[in-house]
C-alpha cells in the first residue's frame, strides 16, 4: 500500500497509513506543534527572490576566494 500522505512511498506495515517518513513528520508536528513546523518549513526552505539573490553572492563569493588562493598558491609553488 502507498503512504496516505506523500502518496509514493510504501506503507511501514500493512496496515499502516503513512510510510516511515511522514509518520516521522506527523511525531514532528505532535511533539513541537503544527504552528513551529510550518514556521520553521518555510523559514528554511521557502525563499524570497531577494535572499536567494543575496545566498547566491555569497557562495559566488566564496567560491571565487577559494579560486583566487587556490591559483595563488600555485604560483607560489611554481616559482620555487
Amino acid at each position: 500500500m502507498t503512504c496516505r500522505f506523500c502518496l509514493t512511498e510504501s506503507t511501514e506495515s500493512y496496515f499502516g497509513s503513512w510510510c516511515e517518513r511522514c509518520h516521522k513528520l506527523q511525531r514532528l508536528i505532535s511533539l513541537f506543534g503544527g504552528e513551529k513546523v510550518m514556521s520553521i518549513l518555510e523559514n528554511v526552505l521557502i525563499v524570497d527572490s531577494d535572499t536567494q539573490k543575496e545566498k547566491i553572492k555569497t557562495e559566488l563569493k566564496g567560491e571565487l576566494t577559494t579560486r583566487e588562493y587556490n591559483l595563488r598558491a600555485r604560483k607560489e609553488a611554481d616559482s620555487k
